[in-house]
């Protein structure tokens, strides 16, 4: 069996854990961030409670699977750690997922998995944004039916808009937003913002397809700003 000897003592003597042992610590200590015992895990997520405390206690190994199982109730719970993490002490450490995390992962289930329009909406959200903003925006896009998004290349004069800032909306009726400023889809398959031009006044040779009213709307701090 494989050991990992840690470089502490007790009463001058070494302490030596075996892998299994400390997986289950990391375990153990990721529970507790969800401030549930192994009973109230198990009435929560299902996995039994035996089962848990073999793991903790580093009787019986975590597994990639089982530890990949073990991140997924955990989230039901609300509390966020990688299975690389488990396993091995490296990557994402545990901590308490925000309500947008929970909201996103909640609602994930319910649908099982993104339809393919919206996996491909979600996978155009640049990859420059913040992570909080992208969770909110793939959030958004999740939770509206025809959800338009765009990240400003400039200032847009005559408003508080910024290079930077991402707005998104609902696609609606091409008429009733006519004159209004707008997240617009054109034929050409890009997306922008600007003020939606009257039937009479549409002479472009790219066709608006879509256009939906601001109603999210995030800033980037000045640096992110500066730097695009």
């Amino acid at each position: 069996m494989e050991f990992w000897k840690r470089n502490s003592s007790l009463k001058g003597e070494s302490i030596t854990h075996t892998t299994a042992q400390l997986k289950g610590r990391r375990l153990r200590m990721v529970r507790a961030l969800s401030g549930l015992s192994r009973q109230e895990l198990h009435e929560k997520v299902g996995i039994g409670k035996a089962t848990i405390d073999a793991w903790e206690s580093g009787r019986v190994e975590l597994t990639e699977k089982s530890s990949a199982k073990m991140r997924e109730a955990l989230k039901k719970v609300g509390v966020y750690c990688s299975a690389e993490w488990i396993l091995t002490g490296i990557g994402d450490p545990p901590r308490v997922m925000k309500d947008i995390e929970k909201s996103i992962f909640t609602f994930g289930e319910i649908n099982d998995c993104f339809n393919e329009n919206i996996a491909r909406e979600v996978s155009k959200i640049p990859s420059h944004l913040k992570e909080d903003i992208r969770r909110e925006l793939s959030f958004f896009i999740d939770t509206h039916k025809d959800a338009l998004f765009c990240v400003l290349e400039e200032d847009l004069e005559d408003t508080r808009l910024k290079k930077g800032d991402c707005v998104a909306g609902e696609a609606g009726d091409l008429k009733k937003l006519e004159g209004r400023m707008v997240i617009t889809q054109l034929s050409d398959g890009t997306t922008a913002l600007r003020r939606l031009p009257r039937c009479e006044e549409t002479e472009s040779k790219v066709k608006i397809l879509k256009a939906a009213e601001i109603i999210w709307f995030r800033r980037m701090n000045e640096k992110e700003t500066e730097s695009l």
